[in-house]
C-alpha cells in the first residue's frame, strides 16, 4: 500500500509539472506579439517599418513592426539575436507596445525608452519588453512626432545593449494599421 501511494504521488507530480509547462507555453504563445509567432509578409512597407495583418474576423491581429539601424554594447553579437520593437492591435486590445531583445532580459530590470529625449521606462518579461498600459498612448504619440527611438536593457548576463531604431515612415505604418483594424 506504500508503494503504491509513493507511485501514485510521483505520477500525480509528473502530470502537474508537465500541465503547468504546458499552461505556461500556452500563455507566452498568446503573449507574444504575432510575428514572433509566425513569419507574416508585411501587407505593406512604410520607411522603415513594415505593417502585418494576421488572421481573420476575431481573431485578426495588427501590428507594425522595425528592426534597429544600428546596435551598440560591449557584447559578443553572435550571442543575440534580432531584435525588433512592435505596436500591436488585437481583439479589443490596441497599442501593445513591445520589443523582443534577441536575448533573456535581466530578472528585475527595466528596459528604456528614449524617444527624442524622452524616457519611458518598460517592464520585462523574457525576451520581450512591454510598455505599462498607461504610458501606451503617450509613447504612441511622441512615437508618430519623432525621429529616433533608443531603447536600452540589460541581458542576463549582464551586457547592456542599446538599440537604435529610426522612426522614419512610423505614422503612416501606424494609420495603416488603424485602417485595417479599426476598434
Amino acid at each position: 500500500m506504500i508503494v503504491t501511494m509513493v507511485q501514485l504521488t510521483k505520477h500525480t507530480c509528473r502530470i502537474n509539472v508537465i500541465s503547468i509547462a504546458m499552461l505556461m507555453l500556452m500563455t507566452a504563445m498568446f503573449a507574444m506579439p504575432v510575428y514572433a509567432q509566425s513569419k507574416s509578409e508585411p501587407t505593406s512597407i512604410y520607411k522603415d517599418w513594415e505593417a502585418h495583418v494576421h488572421g481573420k474576423g476575431s481573431q485578426k491581429q495588427c501590428f507594425i513592426t522595425s528592426i534597429p539601424k544600428q546596435l551598440k554594447g560591449e557584447y559578443d553579437r553572435n550571442n543575440r539575436g534580432q531584435t525588433r520593437i512592435y505596436v500591436t492591435h488585437r481583439n479589443s486590445s490596441r497599442n501593445e507596445i513591445s520589443t523582443y531583445a534577441g536575448y533573456r532580459y535581466r530578472d528585475q530590470s527595466e528596459v528604456i525608452f528614449n524617444i527624442d529625449g524622452k524616457t519611458h521606462k518598460l517592464y520585462i518579461d523574457g525576451n520581450y519588453a512591454w510598455a505599462y498600459e498607461n504610458e501606451a498612448s503617450k509613447m504612441i504619440a511622441a512615437m508618430r512626432r519623432g525621429k529616433k527611438l533608443t531603447v536600452t536593457g540589460i541581458s542576463s548576463r549582464g551586457n547592456k545593449t542599446i538599440d537604435i531604431y529610426s522612426l522614419s515612415g512610423f505614422t503612416a505604418a501606424y494609420k495603416a494599421i488603424n485602417t485595417l483594424c479599426p476598434k
